[in-house]
C-alpha cells in the first residue's frame, strides 16, 4: 500500500510540473494554426482581388484617415467576396485610436475569430510621414487579428498582445509595395529583418512584431518567444 501511495505521489508531482507546459504548448499550437490560416486566407483574398481589380496602388483611396465608412467600402469591394464573413460593422468607440474620431471596421469570421481594420492614411501627402503614400493615399491599413475574442464588441479590453491579439498591415512604406503582411514593416531591410531585432522590439514594447517573429520562425512560437502564454 505504501508503495502504491508513493507511486501515486510521484505521478501527481510529475503531472503538476508538466501540465502547465502541456497547456501552454497547446495554446501556442492553436494560436499558430489560427494565425497561419488567417494569413493564408487574407493573402489569397488579396491576390484574387488584385487579379480582378489590378494592382493595390490603383484601388480606391481614402479621403481622411481613420475613416470607418470608407474602410468598410474598401473591404466590401475588394476582400469580402473572398472571405467567410458572418458579421461586420463600424465601431467608433475609440479603442483603436483613443478617441471617437478613430473609426474601425470590425469583421467576424465563421471560425469565431475577429479582425479590425483601420486606415491610417488620409489625404495629406507628407514625405516625412510614412503613414501616407505618394499615390492615391490608400496605404497603411492596420489590421488587428484576435484569435480568441472574449468580448467581440470590445476585444481590446480582454485580449493580450502577442498571445491572442496580433497585428498585420497592408502596404510597406519602406519598399513602397502594397501587399498583406505582418506588422513589422520597419524590419524589412537586411539590417533589421532578423530575430534579434524583432525580439528586442517586442521586449521594448513593440508588440506588433510578434506576428512577424512567428512567421519568420516558420510559423512557430519558440522557447525564446518574449511573451508568456
Amino acid at each position: 500500500m505504501a508503495e502504491v501511495l508513493i507511486t501515486l505521489t510521484i505521478i501527481g508531482t510529475v503531472a503538476a510540473l508538466t501540465m502547465p507546459t502541456l497547456i501552454s504548448n497547446h495554446k501556442k499550437q492553436v494560436t499558430v494554426t489560427k494565425l497561419k490560416k488567417f494569413y493564408s486566407v487574407m493573402s489569397q483574398a488579396t491576390t484574387t482581388a488584385i487579379s480582378i481589380h489590378g494592382p493595390m496602388q490603383d484601388w480606391d483611396g481614402f479621403t481622411t484617415s481613420y475613416n470607418g465608412e470608407e474602410m468598410k467600402h474598401w473591404f466590401d469591394k475588394y476582400l469580402k467576396p473572398y472571405l467567410n464573413v458572418v458579421d461586420e460593422y463600424i465601431d467608433n468607440s475609440g479603442e483603436i485610436g483613443g478617441d471617437n474620431s478613430h473609426k474601425a471596421l470590425f469583421v467576424h469570421f465563421a471560425d469565431g475569430t475577429l479582425m479590425t481594420m483601420t486606415n491610417w492614411a488620409g489625404t495629406i501627402q507628407d514625405e516625412e510621414n510614412t503613414n501616407h503614400t505618394d499615390a492615391n493615399y490608400n496605404g497603411l491599413i492596420h489590421v488587428n487579428y484576435f484569435t480568441n475574442p472574449k468580448n467581440s464588441k470590445n476585444p481590446f479590453s480582454n485580449s493580450h498582445s502577442c498571445v491572442d491579439a496580433f497585428s498585420f498591415l497592408f502596404y510597406n512604406p519602406n519598399t513602397r509595395q502594397y501587399y498583406f503582411q505582418p506588422y513589422g514593416y520597419t524590419a524589412t531591410g537586411n539590417k533589421r529583418y532578423n530575430r534579434d531585432y524583432m525580439i528586442n522590439e517586442i521586449k521594448s514594447g513593440g508588440r506588433g512584431y510578434c506576428s512577424t517573429l512567428i512567421m519568420y520562425d516558420g510559423w512557430q512560437i519558440k522557447e525564446d518567444y518574449p511573451v508568456k502564454f
